[in-house]
């Protein structure tokens, strides 16, 4: 038998171990989720290596030459996921297996009650794996705590295509803002604690209401996370130099580049050059089509 098929099998042991069941459905059911993480964590992985070869000095066009598609291709499909800043527009980070497998748990919640996902749903999620679940375990958050809370806090009402929920759909945006948040601390991969620091400071969300109703502080999570959340990376000090030209010097505000040959954008006490202004454009773009996805009806967190 061949490494392939070897390999095959012991994906279908693990999806038959992960069931407990003979139910061809539920196998079925298994398998579609297993292949959904293994998936992220392949990507992941690739992740891992594109970013070693950059590190190695090699460039996009190396890149993309050993993966069949162009540099073009290669740069849009990785820099954002590796070169991110944390401002704005910086391209949301890839959820772990972990994470991936807590959001299943709240897209299930969810899809019991018939609602899209929110908030508490995430807590739900949150409980089952993780540096999160550890956190909420050692503040005495509980499944059980949350779901009464949920029951006390957040009435279900009547619209026009049927009963809701308060704070039914944001659970959406939030993994949006903590995969944004693991990018901008400079982490590839969006786990559990990311998100558990997101919706720990909203104070508008329901799962921030739900744990000030157990008394459980924001400054309490933040601390538990600080040990697993690095603080923002700071700009070097080769691009801190590059941003202050000298008398006379045409610095790129953004990449520090003082190239005369580069056309320059120029606007009040701020210049761009055409290449970063190509790269505002994409993502840009990007933002607008994840918007255009964001507004589609029945939106799910994974799957």
């Amino acid at each position: 038998m061949d490494s392939a098929a070897l390999n095959t099998q012991a994906m279908i042991d693990a999806v038959a171990e992960r069931a407990g069941s003979t139910d061809p459905l539920v196998l079925l059911e298994t398998a579609i989720r297993y292949a959904a993480l293994t998936s992220q964590a392949a990507d992941a992985m690739v992740d891992h290596y594109v970013q070693a070869t950059r590190d190695a000095g090699l460039s996009w066009t190396d890149i993309g030459l050993r993966l069949g598609i162009s540099k073009q291709a290669a740069r849009q499909r990785y820099a954002s996921r590796l070169e991110v800043d944390g401002g704005p527009g910086t391209e949301p980070a890839v959820i772990s297996p972990r994470l991936a497998s807590c959001l299943q748990v709240a897209q299930e919640a969810a899809d019991a009650e018939g609602s899209t996902p929110g908030t508490q749903h995430l807590l739900l999620g949150l409980l089952q794996v993780g540096l999160a679940a550890g956190v909420l375990d050692r503040l005495g958050v509980t499944r059980e705590k949350v779901i009464d809370a949920t029951a006390r806090l957040l009435r279900p009402y009547e619209t026009g295509d049927g009963t809701r929920t308060v704070g039914d759909g944001e659970a959406y945006d939030t993994v949006m803002r903590a995969r944004r948040f693991a990018a901008g601390r400079g982490q590839n991969l969006a786990d559990t604690q990311h998100v558990l620091f997101i919706v720990a400071t909203d104070p508008g969300c329901s799962a921030r209401r739900i744990l000030d109703d157990l008394g459980v502080e924001a400054a309490s999570i933040k601390r538990e996370l600080a040990e697993w959340i690095p603080a923002p990376p700071r700009p070097s000090r080769r691009s801190r130099k590059l941003t202050k030209p000298g008398r006379g010097a045409r610095s790129c505000s953004f990449c520090g580049c003082q190239d005369p040959h580069r056309a320059m954008v120029h606007g009040p006490g701020v210049q761009i050059c055409g290449e970063c202004v190509q790269l505002a454009v994409e993502i840009v773009t990007a933002q607008h089509e994840q918007a255009d996805h964001a507004l589609q009806p029945g939106r799910r967190l994974i799957g």
